[in-house]
């Protein structure tokens, strides 16, 4: 009867040590998920000692236990790990990977959630709740990457079908889509059923509006670069773009708007190699912040594009604040020897637009106003294939006319006043009155004369002839005339009066002064010494 009661109770004991061979997750301590660690199996179940004995590189004597979110409350039913027999119970191995790469993904507290999707009729399947029981009975809803990117589920899974749904993403990276994966067979500790979450670096795009920067209305046909202003380096190590390289090129459409291709995460320099017809290209670059996707479309960068023209100023050469209007302007491609006209406006301005990139203008001026001369010199202009002159969007051609201004001056010889009913001719050099006038006291100016010898005579007397000489200048040419007329005679008379009787008055003044010294001399000699006096005088009395 007693060896029965003993087979009995070894029998039992054997059955016990089954169960917690087949099932029990071994020794795990408590595990936070903001810790960033995981769980680990039992060291007697390895046949190794290191993770290289078994696919990685995980050291047994690193292992801390733990798995999934400490701050669960136990939760006994409705979310999984307590299924009727299903068979088989498989160590899960999870570890992220870039999607594009296969390289690992080192990045602690990815947190993620387990679902089952075989026997649930739910939708989205089951929320798995996992336990481990040493020391204590502690559950589990979520599960989180340590340091190195990976971690365990803290207790082995049945048979059935699962995924992994990710709740954060590395910074870089988007959140991965559900994973899914199929439990069918046996998977230990030692060498785990391993599920990768396959995570996709983050992109996004850079856009580009161009606009006339006059009339801000769209303009299509630009090209530009983008650079990698930095080294742009994802979380798995992979470098993949060098400061200064050229990643991508945006060719805006008709309406001006251009858009890159999916780009990392990072700082772009954009720079602009193509600038539509008719006009420059930026010589500056701006920079662009490749940011994570949020939903919204990312900022349109504003490019203003600057038409290339040649702004003509025509003014007077001596006079720079007299603007030229009407001066005409015939303007030639040499390329196609096409020619057009422009005329300047009241201010003076002409704008030519409409110029080909690497053609060289020339410009000459066929008209002026007035008495003005035209400019006889041809400027050529060269518009470089980034579709400026001179280095400019905007180029100014500076121009001037000249005009022979002379200025007869007659004078009165004396007073050097302007004279007045005073009869002059002005005569070439082949005897032609060009001008005949009468003083009225104003200079008489001429700006209608061309280079040459000329006279003047003076009320028609061929001895009073004055002789001056044009010459091609911008300065102002006076010819000054000195007459003797009545007003001279007059003037002389009443300075010669003036002058006698100033004489006389200074005379009269110097005789009289020298009466009055004589005056008063004769009367101190008449005086008798003043000691004498006081001598003769007698004493006053005494009373």
């Amino acid at each position: 009867m007693m060896s029965g009661l003993v087979f009995v109770l070894i029998l039992v004991i054997a059955l016990l040590g089954l169960y917690i061979l087949s099932d029990y997750t071994g020794y795990l301590e408590d595990y936070g998920a903001s810790s960033g660690a995981s769980s680990y199996p039992n060291g007697d179940e390895w046949e190794g000692d290191s993770w290289d004995d078994w696919d990685g590189g995980w050291n047994w004597d690193d292992w801390d236990g733990g798995g999934g979110d400490d701050d669960e409350e136990e939760i006994v039913a409705g979310g999984g790990g307590a299924y009727p027999d299903e068979g088989v119970k498989s160590a899960v191995y999870v570890e992220l990977v870039d999607a594009e790469t296969d390289r690992p993904i080192q990045e602690e507290n990815i947190r993620f959630e387990l679902y089952r999707t075989d026997i649930t009729h739910l939708q989205e399947g089951s929320l798995q709740i996992l336990n481990t029981y040493y020391p204590e009975k502690v559950s589990y809803r979520l599960y989180a990457t340590r340091e190195d990117g990976t971690f365990y589920l803290p207790e082995k899974i049945w048979q059935g079908n699962y995924y992994f749904h990710e709740l954060n993403a590395p910074e870089g990276y988007d959140l991965a889509a559900d994973t899914y994966f199929d439990v069918n067979e046996l998977f230990d500790w030692p060498e785990p059923y391993v599920v990768q979450i396959r995570l996709s670096p983050a992109k996004n795009i850079i856009r580009i509006q161009m606009n006339d920067a006059d009339t801000q209305l769209p303009v299509g046909g630009g090209t530009f670069w983008v650079i990698a202003a930095e080294n742009i380096i994802t979380m798995d190590g992979t470098v993949r773009y060098t400061t200064g390289q050229v990643v991508d090129t945006i060719y805006c459409d008709e309406e001006g708007y251009g858009e890159s291709d999916e780009l990392y995460l990072g700082a772009y320099t954009v720079q602009q190699v193509g600038a539509p017809e008719y006009y420059a290209s930026m010589t500056e670059t701006f920079t662009a912040e490749v940011e994570q996707r949020t939903g919204a479309l990312p900022e349109v960068h504003e490019v203003e594009a600057e038409k290339t023209q040649i702004v003509l100023h025509v003014a007077d050469e001596l006079y720079a604040d007299q603007n030229i209007g009407g001066a005409r302007f015939t303007v030639t491609n040499q390329r196609t020897g096409l020619t057009q006209q422009l005329t300047t406006d009241s201010a003076g301005n002409a704008v030519l637009t409409n110029l080909e990139k690497g053609v060289t203008y020339t410009i000459q001026q066929s008209q002026t106003v007035g008495d003005y001369r035209p400019d006889s010199d041809t400027y050529e202009m060269v518009v470089t294939a980034d579709g400026r002159v001179n280095g400019e969007s905007s180029a100014q051609l500076e121009i001037t006319n000249r005009v022979l201004r002379v200025v007869i001056h007659p004078v009165d010889a004396v007073l050097r006043t302007n004279t007045l009913d005073q009869q002059f001719a002005l005569y070439d050099s082949q005897d032609n009155m060009l001008e005949s006038w009468t003083s009225d006291g104003q200079d008489l100016v001429l700006t209608d004369l061309p280079e040459g010898d000329y006279y003047i005579l003076h009320n028609g007397d061929a001895e009073q002839r004055y002789t001056f000489r044009v010459t091609d200048t911008a300065s102002v040419q006076t010819w000054t005339i000195s007459l003797f007329t009545l007003r001279s005679v007059v003037a002389l008379v009443l300075a010669a009066l003036l002058t006698v009787g100033v004489i006389g008055l200074m005379v009269f003044l110097i005789r009289l002064a020298a009466r009055k010294h004589e005056e008063a001399r004769r009367k101190k000699q008449e005086e008798p010494p003043k000691e004498k006096q006081e001598k003769e005088t007698p004493p006053a009395p005494k009373h």
